[in-house]
């Protein structure tokens, strides 16, 4: 077939596509839900609040319902196109800056756009600021904490605000400080406008975390500013050096409360408190030498986590509690720290029955409510299982007594003959199976003795196993030594047994062992290649001619339930 007729075998099916390509790109999009949202919740009298509507429709929205309440002092409004799996998709997105009219908490009604209607929206607005403008300066500060107050180590909002009624050209902004006060900045910076004195003003709005480190009165010193206003040339000029000013804040006042008499130790200043165990639920039943795993979060709004107390876990009789290293995250939210603190525990019971983990609670004090609280996880209660038959060595049964015939008993004596003689036979076939036993051991010994350091894995030295599974649940690197060492009876140190060792995956492992506990390299993935190392029975370098490649695989050290 020429070139030609194949192209025109192909049109019809080339048509096709296009006209499919360009039927999706007009197809419309799935309508989005209209969103609409305020940069703040509060403001003060003068100042102004963005009011966003994002939406799908073209229609403007209907802002005429806000004008009893708020003037619109500007609008903008933006437009994004793009294809999404095929579909054409458009999302319109307005904003207007809304100055109230009342103090007090308003009602934002639903707002049409379209065919849809936006959810309602609250607003609460303070009563106008009192500052230096009164005087006519065309720059001042003001500084405000939420709470004059607070307990020592609570958490204490600070809001720092500067305005000016005339154009910056630079300025410098110190940060607030005061003796005994941790400070630190949150959030960005949020930039406004608000009539002071029926003059105004630009707003530069900036937020700080304050703790008191000690009880009594505290003061936060005055913060500076130093700039330059435009003046003179034109304010784009490049001859406009502009006018040096300098302003500082009032200082402010508080008076911190030493922890209540019934507060709990550690003592915990919060807003709120969760104590949570975000691991999944642990079963009814477990075994003998199970590892279950426990993971306990405690998240504190108005604490950082280096506040928050170190998790740890009760003694649990009839097991051992392994913990893992804790992780710490301090982040910030609109009102300030959240301090989040987690940790998880590998709990291995050690004997049948019913191990009882007990009430896990933390104590803290309410700074909303004044008060002490107490958040606590329920007590859980475990039935332990033997561990699995593999482990339980097969015992010959014990031979039974027989009471001796009574003396002059006629008819019992042929059953006391009897019995005397199944006594004798059981005492020689019981001293010919420890004299197997006895023949078997002394031969595996010289066989071992023999063979030398790269003598095969006997089962007296299987209990190497269990050991190194327990001390990876517990980050014992130490322990783990200990447990690779009875791979191969006549080792004395860790690079001895890796020239032992036929694998190597397990070589590798076992030496990088012996860097992390002498050479102080980093054990970053450590217990992970261990475990993926050993997973397979360990086959030492004198028998690897007859062994698989890299061993046989073992049941994994933590296996699945």
């Amino acid at each position: 077939m020429t070139r030609l007729a194949l192209c025109a075998a192909r049109m019809p099916h080339l048509l096709a596509a296009v006209l499919l390509l360009t039927a999706s790109l007009w197809l419309p999009a799935a309508r989005a839900e209209v969103r609409a949202w305020l940069d703040r919740s509060a403001i003060g009298m003068g100042e102004t609040v963005t009011l966003n509507i994002e939406s799908d429709d073209r229609q403007e929205p209907d802002f005429s319902v806000l004008e009893p309440d708020f003037r619109i002092a500007s609008r903008s409004t933006n437009t994004q196109v793009q294809i999404v799996n095929g579909a054409m998709a458009r999302t319109n997105l307005w904003a207007v800056a809304l100055e109230p009219l009342r103090e007090g908490v308003i009602e934002l009604p639903p707002i049409p756009v379209g065919g849809d209607r936006t959810a309602p929206l609250q607003l609460t607005v303070r009563p106008m600021a009192r500052g230096s403008a009164a005087n006519g300066d065309e720059v001042f500060m003001e500084v405000e904490v939420d709470s004059p107050a607070p307990y020592v180590q609570q958490q204490v909002g600070l809001t720092l605000r500067l305005f000016y009624a005339v154009a910056l050209l630079d300025g410098n902004l110190d940060e607030p400080a005061g003796e005994g006060l941790q400070v630190r900045r949150v959030g960005q910076d949020a930039q406004y406008s608000r009539r002071v004195g029926g003059r105004a003003y630009n707003v530069v709005e900036r937020h700080y975390v304050l703790t008191p480190e000690r009880s009594g009165p505290l003061t936060v010193g005055s913060v500076t500013f130093r700039g330059r206003l435009a003046s003179g040339a034109s304010p784009g000029s490049f001859f406009s050096q502009g006018t040096p000013v300098v302003t500082g804040s009032d200082p402010v006042a508080m008076d911190v409360r030493p922890a209540p008499a019934d507060a709990s130790s550690p003592w915990l200043p919060a807003r709120a408190l969760r104590f949570t165990d975000t691991s999944s639920s642990l079963p009814a039943q477990a075994r003998v030498g199970d590892a279950l795993e426990l993971s306990l979060r405690v998240e504190a709004e108005g604490l950082s986590a280096e506040q928050l107390p170190e998790l740890v876990l009760p003694p649990i009789e009839g097991a051992e509690i392994y913990p893992d290293q804790e992780t710490r995250e301090t982040r910030e939210s609109g009102t300030g720290l959240v301090g989040v603190r987690s940790r998880k525990f590998a709990i291995v019971p050690l004997r049948e029955g019913r191990i009882e983990l007990p009430e896990r609670s933390l104590t803290w004090w309410n700074t909303g409510d004044d008060r002490r609280q107490r958040s606590a996880l329920p007590a859980l209660s475990i039935e332990v299982l033997p561990a699995p038959a593999s482990s339980a060595a097969a015992r010959p049964a014990p031979a039974t007594a027989v009471p001796e015939a009574a003396a002059g008993d006629a008819f019992s004596a042929p059953w006391a003959a009897q019995a005397r003689l199944w006594q004798l036979t059981t005492l020689i076939f019981a001293t010919a199976w420890i004299g197997t036993v006895l023949l078997w051991l002394l031969n595996a010994r010289r066989r071992a003795r023999a063979a030398g350091p790269g003598a095969p894995v006997t089962p007296a030295a299987s209990s190497w196993r269990p050991e190194l599974a327990h001390a990876l649940a517990r980050a014992d690197l130490a322990a783990a030594r200990r447990a690779l060492l009875r791979i191969a009876p006549g080792t004395r140190d860790l690079e001895s047994l890796a020239h032992a060792l036929a694998a190597a995956s397990q070589r590798e492992a076992v030496r990088a062992l012996d860097r992390a506990l002498y050479r102080g390299d980093a054990a970053e993935g450590l217990i992970e290649q261990l475990r993926a190392a050993f997973a397979r029975k360990p086959v030492l370098a004198s028998e690897a001619a007859h062994a698989a490649p890299d061993g046989q695989a073992l049941p994994p050290l933590y296996p699945p339930r």
